[in-house]
């Protein structure tokens, strides 16, 4: 649990001042709402939400909302979902990115109405999610719920829920609309049509190296879109860890190189929370171990550094070594470039 609470603290997109354009579809809900709740003659709940909020001591998130003028899109008639962060996921947000955020009162009314979740159905159904669904949110762009049931020696099993990666804690009912406790802010661009895995590793130079092993392999952007996967990505530092000749080695076989890249996905989206102890099926054909202590999670003879870095083509973790590859155990063949699998099945 100690791991989890490191890995969760907040770290904003590092240009998310700089780089995102907010939808502010807030206004056009608030329209659309009061003209449905005449239509159907609903009344609504004034500060339902609210009260439930401050009676709870949700202090930060409701002193936001009304700074930014928000308490009447925030008392619309339900069924909603609210993703209430804790004051201390607020606390933990860094503070020059924080007082960037209050001066811009288009980019703090977008990220406050990025958790509140427009819900059609009774919001028990997240219960009933199967393992992924997105919905969309009052600021315009989606949210990813995950539910992640983990079977034990008992004949329950352990269900934990997150949001675009961040963990429902505790849950509070507000009339007809729920209220999930989280254990860090939501960014609007996680799962903005621009931020993917490529886009993200991009823009950070220390991941160059995996990168070039794409390059290297022909792959390109468009050639490999969906499903939802999860990456595993070794640092340059880890690369550079590797003896030179068996590093220039590596990159003289094609063969060897595929295997290895394709060691590091995984089908589907597992954040942390997902993760459990034990084999864990990857596009080589071959398992790799997982291992959870409370100090952390290592994956074969690699520790994730970095965990739950969401992209709307799934989720990144940073690791701190290349896990060793075992080319004699794969199933891929030697057929790279008219290989189906990899052309079905690579992340980007």
């Amino acid at each position: 649990m100690c791991f989890f609470a490191i890995v969760a603290a907040y770290a904003i997109i590092s240009s998310l001042a700089d780089a995102y354009t907010p939808t502010n579809k807030y206004t056009e809900f608030i329209e659309w709402n009061r003209n449905s709740s005449q239509t159907a003659d609903i009344p609504i709940p004034t500060g339902n939400i609210l009260t439930v909020l401050t009676e709870n001591g949700f202090t930060t998130f409701v002193d936001l909302i009304i700074k930014s003028g928000l308490e009447e899109t925030f008392s619309q008639p339900g069924p909603f979902v609210v993703w209430a962060p804790t004051n201390e996921a607020f606390s933990a947000i860094d503070r020059e990115t924080f007082n960037s955020i209050l001066i811009d009162s288009s980019l703090l009314k977008d990220i406050l109405t990025y958790h509140l979740t427009l819900f059609g159905q009774p919001y028990t159904l997240i219960s009933a999610i199967k393992d992924e669904l997105a919905r969309p949110t009052v600021q315009g762009q989606v949210v990813r719920i995950n539910v992640y049931r983990k079977k034990g020696s008992s004949f329950a099993s352990k269900r934990s829920v997150t949001v675009n990666g961040a963990l429902v804690v505790n849950t509070f009912s507000a009339g007809e609309s729920i209220i999930y406790v989280i254990n860090r802010v939501l960014n609007p661009q996680d799962l903005d049509s621009r931020n993917t895995k490529i886009n993200y590793l991009r823009r950070h130079p220390e991941f160059s190296i995996f990168l070039k092993i794409s390059d290297t392999l022909g792959f390109s952007e468009d050639s490999f879109k969906s499903p939802m996967k999860t990456v595993f990505v070794p640092t340059n530092a880890a690369f550079q860890a590797l003896p030179v000749s068996e590093l220039e080695a590596l990159f003289d076989n094609k063969q060897a190189l595929l295997i290895l890249f394709n060691t590091y996905t995984a089908s589907g989206t597992f954040y942390s929370q997902g993760l459990v102890s034990g084999p864990l099926p990857v596009f080589s054909g071959d398992n790799i171990d997982i291992n959870i202590t409370p100090g952390g999670i290592s994956i074969e003879n690699a520790n994730i550094i970095k965990a739950d870095i969401t992209t709307v083509d799934g989720v990144i973790h940073i690791i701190d070594a290349v896990i060793s590859h075992r080319v004699e155990d794969s199933t891929i063949s030697s057929d790279i470039e008219n290989h189906f699998f990899i052309k079905q099945h690579t992340f980007y």
